[in-house]
């Protein structure tokens, strides 16, 4: 038996949907009505301010909340609401990562975190200066994780000045190394700078972790020829190198994201390089952005960043 619903008008004789209401007279809405009338914005607004009343077929249900009767209007479904105020319906795709029993902001910036004391966005302003004899101006974006909580990156914003033919700038998400020493624990081989352990077991090798807070994986998604593999929690090495991850005692590129965007001329105003992704800048990795000066000329540009983080500044 299909579901019936009736809707009554509180408020003075009106339409809605091309459908005349008359005051405080009930309407039943066949199934085709009912998703047509639950399409429409006019119908949601009225049933917020009480103009409508929902029913579930029986008079005497007068009191659903607005909530409730824009719900059942539209099919007993639960609709994606909004975080902002929890009453107006999500109505748009959202990079905006959640975290359970966290809060994540949107954050403009033109530069990383202070190298130094771990100050939000007090790093290296995103200015770079080409000349002729320099080749390239890159600057490090980092953040720190462990002092101020997790960060993603979302869309980036250039504008540069006075470029000439084949200058261009690029962005690339970098692993840091991993330390090493050589006094104890020595369980790990180093060839060509990738970090193994040692087919001989523990203790049968050249090298030991430094630190083990600062153990940076190298992910191999595409590959699968990773010397380690990783669950979330245990780390164990993986001597047929088909493993996820591998592991390097020198900086790794991880991913490339903007690739020889052009600089040539001037832009006038910052252009955005929009898009529905969103990405972790995990802990011990950072951003690296290089401005390329192939004209071997005198050019400018800077660099905004949309990122995502769970604090927006240190008090």
């Amino acid at each position: 038996m299909a579901k019936l619903v009736k809707i009554k008008n509180t408020g003075v004789d009106d339409t809605w949907a091309g459908q005349l209401l008359i005051q405080n007279v009930y309407h039943v809405l066949s199934e085709a009505e009912a998703f047509l009338w639950a399409n429409k914005s006019d119908v949601f607004d009225s049933i917020a301010d009480g103009t409508l009343v929902v029913n579930n077929g029986t008079d005497t249900v007068d009191d659903m909340t607005p909530y409730n009767g824009w719900e059942w209007l539209s099919g007993d479904e639960k609709l994606p609401i909004s975080d902002l105020d929890g009453t107006k319906l999500a109505v748009h795709t959202s990079s905006k990562p959640y975290l359970e029993g966290k809060t994540t902001y949107a954050v403009w910036t033109g530069s990383g975190d202070n190298a130094m004391n771990g100050m939000m966005c007090d790093g290296d302003m995103l200015e770079f200066d080409l000349t002729p004899g320099t080749a390239e101006h890159a600057i490090d974006v980092k953040y720190n994780q462990a002092m101020n909580g997790r960060v993603w990156i979302h869309e980036g914003y250039l504008k540069f000045e006075g470029g000439g033919a084949g200058d261009y700038i690029d962005a690339v998400v970098i692993a840091m190394a991993t330390p090493l020493q050589t006094a104890v624990n020595l369980d790990l081989i180093v060839t060509d700078n990738w970090i193994t352990y040692s087919t001989g077991g523990a203790g049968t090798g050249t090298h030991g972790f430094a630190d083990a807070n600062q153990i940076v994986l190298v992910p191999r998604p595409f590959s699968n020829d990773g010397d380690w593999d990783y669950d979330g929690t245990n780390l164990t090495p993986n001597f047929t190198s088909t493993g996820g991850y591998k592991m390097a005692d020198i900086e790794r590129i991880v991913s490339k994201y903007m690739n020889k965007l052009p600089c040539r001329g001037t832009s006038n105003n910052y252009f955005s390089m929009t898009s529905d992704d969103t990405t972790e800048l995990l802990q011990n990795y950072f951003l690296r952005i290089t401005a390329h000066n192939v004209s071997d000329t005198t050019w400018f540009a800077s660099a905004i960043i949309e990122i995502f983080r769970e604090r927006t500044f240190n008090p």
